[in-house]
């Protein structure tokens, strides 16, 4: 698992082209960059995951099923750089499909994007956990829960996955101008329902333009 503490680091350009290079072992045959793959990235996809459903036997069988094709079909899987979003990309459409499986009238615009309750650590959470930590998070969380589901997943996907703004538009199959809108929304909903958060909204949206691709 990367460590949390290095995805603000120097570390990070290291961390990438670790990533990218155990890929292109993996996708060679080597089970041991596979094994470490799967080390940097299931706790990551199980909490994204998690955020469309809270059936934790349900989730875990599609991270399986998406290590186990990954796996088998390591010579025909794409060669990118950009793996995480791959993968988010790759749970996401597993997870609505068992879903529809189960029953779930949904399309894919209108798969959930849950709140998680006080016991799991939350995206959110962790984007605010440096900055806020005296604030109350129950507060915080009680306002994130009123942000449309397509607005707090692309919050995670930017500011807890890392992904570019090009990267969240191919995960959620919308384009870059609607990523731009969801983020910008929520967090200027935030920043309207908690003015004491300005200072780290505004370092927020200053990210958000910053960073994009």
């Amino acid at each position: 698992m990367i460590p949390p503490e290095a995805r603000n680091s120097q570390n990070q350009y290291a961390l990438h082209a670790t990533e990218v290079w155990l890929w292109q072992q993996f996708r060679a045959g080597s089970r041991e960059a596979f094994e470490q793959l799967t080390g940097f990235f299931y706790r990551d996809l199980y909490f994204y995951g998690y955020r469309f459903t809270q059936d934790t036997d349900l989730l875990k069988d599609c991270l399986q099923d998406l290590f186990v094709d990954l796996w088998v079909y390591r010579r025909k899987v794409v060669d990118t750089e950009y793996i995480r979003p791959y993968l988010y990309k790759s749970l996401r459409r597993k997870i609505f499909r068992e879903l529809k499986r189960g029953g779930a009238q949904l399309t894919d615009d209108e798969l959930p994007f849950l709140e998680l309750d006080d016991d799991h650590p939350t995206a959110e959470q962790q984007l605010i956990q440096t900055e806020l930590a005296s604030y109350q998070t129950s507060r915080l969380n009680a306002l994130l829960s009123r942000l449309s589901a397509r607005q707090r997943e692309a919050i995670h996907l930017k500011f807890y996955g890392e992904l570019t703004n090009d990267q969240i538009a191919d995960v959620l199959n919308v384009n870059k101008q609607s990523v731009a809108n969801l983020l910008h929304r929520g967090l200027t909903r935030l920043r309207e329902e908690w003015p004491s958060l300005l200072p780290l909204i505004g370092l927020c949206i200053n990210a958000l333009f910053s960073r994009q691709s």
